[in-house]
């Protein structure tokens, strides 16, 4: 049995990890349990990390401010716009990071993101911000953090009042091994959560924190392979790890892979998202994997991992590669899922082993939206999205699921990546959908638009067409 609290462990690192598991604990805690969800719509705000295509003069990634509060005329508009600028001395480039994810800390002094290709131009690749008392005026930018000996920033998680666990899918060269991140937004400092650093194959994407403080990761990709002219070259991974709160590894899941797979992208299976399940006593957790389309179950006492769902089946078993998002209600109970980058899966998860899907919307069919007018950013003209699907093989982008706590509303994103043979750049629109009160379906929210121009709302608020942008992920402050 693994001993923690040995004394060849009782270093200042391992004091500071300690103090960061009992502090996410007992949030924890506090924050989640077995109930059903309270349907309510709070008044916030939105903020949102994007880019702008590179036509753009001037060009800068930056925070969009977007009014969250339904009750207000101005809901769904871009209030504001916090670009990121360049300061030569620090490495910081104000464009062209590949705006990735980004987070909150638990107490909603910081705001965090990253830049999934900032290293590509020599550049610190997580940003900090600090949000103002009033929310609405915008994060103010504080410092920029290089992680040492890695790159490619993905996930975070806030672990503490001002610190982030954060995965790193790659290291300098683009190659393997990348890291996980102990990010500390005082003092702007990164350092290693990992023990052994050198691990093989480790490409960490998706991840997360069990009650008991350890980690569970998805490693996903060799991102230098995206360069290749061949998509059969590209390297996906299959094994998801076990980490000690210490750092230290556990386990390594590897997952058997089709000898023939059916998406002739590249190899292996790719673990994009890995979620663990709220307040569950076993600490499962949920990985999807992008060439089998399959949901797996694992624990880490399980002897294998378990398939548990295909979820082709909402497009008749075409398996198709998916960079699904999965994000799950606090009750931990249902879960909304990005799938094959055009739909979207309300799940049932009450029975961690037998996931059913409630409900389907396909941003392609859908009547809602069929004959709603869209612009897409770099791109002229008007369509709508069955005429967009139609030419672009029916990939919207459709990626990041954000559930904000307690509220009926989620939010999606139809942005994914420009990076190589990854030309995912989708629709590049921001959308929100409302749960129905039965928790069994849920519709798409025609009055938020930060996408395209309205002519009720003033021509002084831009949109993501305006500036051409592409919005990657949202952040939920209520006010």
């Amino acid at each position: 049995m693994k001993v923690f609290l040995g004394p060849a462990l009782l270093t200042s690192r391992f004091f500071a990890v300690l103090i960061l598991f009992y502090t996410c604990l007992h949030l924890s805690e506090s924050s989640t349990g077995n109930r059903t969800e309270v349907l309510r719509s709070n008044p916030s705000v939105l903020y949102v990390w994007s880019g702008q295509e590179p036509s753009v003069n001037n060009a800068a990634d930056f925070v969009a401010v977007i009014d969250f509060d339904e009750t207000s005329s101005t809901y769904g508009s871009i209030l504001r716009v916090v670009p990121l600028v360049s300061d030569a001395s620090n490495r910081v480039g104000q464009a062209n990071n590949e705006p990735h994810h980004s987070g909150i800390s638990s107490d909603g002094q910081f705001f965090i993101t990253g830049g999934l290709l900032s290293f590509l131009s020599g550049n610190k690749e997580i940003f900090i911000w600090r949000i103002p008392e009033n929310p609405l005026d915008g994060p103010e930018y504080l410092c920029a953090i290089d992680a040492p000996g890695s790159a490619c920033t993905d996930e975070f998680l806030p672990i503490g009042p001002y610190s982030f666990l954060a995965s790193m899918m790659c290291d300098e060269t683009a190659n393997s091994p990348g890291d996980m991140v102990l990010i500390n937004a005082l003092d702007c400092t990164a350092t290693s959560f990992l023990e052994d650093r050198s691990l093989r194959n480790f490409n960490p994407h998706g991840f997360g924190m069990l009650t008991n403080g350890s980690i569970f990761t998805a490693d996903y990709i060799v991102p230098i392979t995206l360069t290749e002219t061949d998509p059969s070259k590209i390297v996906f991974q299959s094994t998801v790890r076990h980490f000690y709160p210490d750092g230290s590894l556990q386990r390594t899941f590897n997952f058997p892979y089709p000898t023939n797979p059916e998406t002739g992208l590249g190899s292996g299976i790719g673990f994009m998202e890995l979620k663990p399940i709220p307040n569950d006593p076993l600490g499962r957790v949920y990985a999807c994997g992008t060439n089998t389309n399959l949901i797996y179950l694992i624990t880490p006492g399980i002897p294998e991992p378990v398939p548990v769902l295909d979820a082709s089946v909402v497009n008749g078993y075409d398996i198709k590669p998916s960079a699904g998002i999965i994000s799950i209600f606090e009750s931990g109970k249902l879960a909304i899922m990005s799938f094959q980058m055009r739909f979207l899966l309300l799940v049932d998860i009450s029975v961690p082993e037998e996931p059913n899907i409630l409900f389907t919307f396909d941003f392609c069919t859908d009547s809602s939206i069929a004959n709603m007018p869209i612009q897409i950013p770099g791109l002229p003209g008007t369509t709508t999205f069955p005429e967009y699907c139609a030419a672009n093989a029916n990939n919207t982008g459709t990626h990041v699921v954000m559930i904000p706590p307690g509220e009926n509303r989620f939010v999606v994103l139809n942005y994914f990546l420009q990076f190589g043979l990854a030309q995912f750049a989708g629709t590049r629109s921001m959308h929100v959908f409302k749960v129905d009160p039965n928790m069994r379906s849920f519709t798409y929210d025609q009055l938020f638009n930060p996408n395209f121009p309205d002519s009720e709302l003033s021509p002084d608020f831009p949109t993501f067409y305006s500036m051409q942008a592409h919005p990657h992920h949202a952040d939920y402050i209520k006010l």
